[in-house]
């Protein structure tokens, strides 16, 4: 595993998200990336990142490999827990922490993100601080929490909505813009109808081909 952070440490990171992304993404493609390095290079900020990172790829409208979003889904859901409950810090098993992925594959499913991050970023900016941190990180871990479990079901076409969801109420909590944070919220009043949606239309055509 290469010793190298893939960005630069928490005390002198970049401002802007779609920075922290890039530096992900950028290097030699043959590097490994741990969630250890992962946890260091993002300091004070990580829960709102690590949230953000494992979130981006369900939220690309394109086809990943199947069964990502269930493996995704894992440290979405143990890091929503943990908000919920209160942590100040991430904690995950010495396991998961060691564990590294090629620095090529990390770019292949963070990279088609960035532009749609660089569009959020036009309209953020600190507002309504009180709904994107503090008292209100508990219902942020909650928000997240739901939006991790639908993300995470074998529904076709059904992780689309609550990743961005989640991506949404991510990026509200770390800029601090609690109208972004808002934003996330309705759009998991969608993600949950879109879903429940398509559950109805799979049991109905379930019931049709075995009836």
């Amino acid at each position: 595993m290469n010793d190298q952070a893939p960005s630069t440490p928490a005390d002198s990171a970049p401002e802007k998200i779609s920075d922290i992304v890039a530096a992900l993404c950028d290097g030699w493609e043959d590097d490994r990336i741990s969630l250890d390095e992962l946890l260091q290079a993002f300091g004070a900020r990580s829960f709102g990142l690590l949230v953000l990172v494992f979130a981006l790829p369900n939220g690309i409208p394109a086809p990943i490999a199947p069964g990502l979003s269930a493996i995704l889904g894992a440290p979405l859901l143990l890091l929503s827990v943990q908000m919920l409950l209160g942590f100040s810090t991430p904690w995950f098993p010495a396991s998961w922490r060691r564990r590294s992925f090629r620095r090529a594959d990390v770019a292949r499913l963070l990279r088609p993100a960035l532009p749609y991050i660089i569009r959020i970023e036009r309209y953020i900016r600190p507002r309504l601080s009180h709904l994107a941190g503090g008292d209100s990180s508990r219902l942020i871990g909650a928000l997240v929490l739901w939006n991790a479990v639908l993300l995470s079901l074998p529904i076709p076409f059904g992780n689309l909505i609550p990743a961005w969801a989640i991506i949404l109420i991510a990026i509200g909590q770390i800029e601090r813009d609690g109208a972004i944070v808002i934003a996330g919220m309705a759009v998991s009043v969608i993600g949950a109808a879109w879903v429940w949606f398509l559950l109805d239309v799979g049991l109905a055509l379930l019931e049709r081909l075995f009836a």
